[in-house]
């Protein structure tokens, strides 16, 4: 199999996705958030135990889309990390480092 070649422009192109997937995931915990605020409200209670069937029900949409954007989140800075790693200039400076 042959290595991709991590140019500056495939290296932005994966810097400016993980930008916007941390966005999406700023947005759905900002969802997710307030769904609990309005539970919190129609309860009318300072606590709110996170077990409760009520609760889940009233948050699983919101809670299973910020889930899912965090997984995106991590494996958008993965796929960076692993792009900025097989780049050249990384390898130059980590030679420029060990003289």
């Amino acid at each position: 199999m042959a290595s991709i070649e991590w140019t500056a422009d495939l290296i932005a192109e994966r810097a400016a996705e993980y930008m916007r997937v941390r966005i999406v995931l700023r947005d759905a915990r900002y969802a997710y958030r307030q769904a609990c605020a309005r539970f919190k409200d129609r309860r009318s209670g300072d606590f709110v135990d996170v077990a409760d069937p009520a609760f889940r029900r009233a948050t699983r949409k919101t809670y299973a889309a910020y889930q899912h954007a965090r997984a995106e989140e991590r494996n958008a800075g993965r796929r960076l990390e692993t792009a900025v790693r097989g780049s050249q200039v990384f390898h130059e400076m980590c030679n420029d480092r060990r003289r």
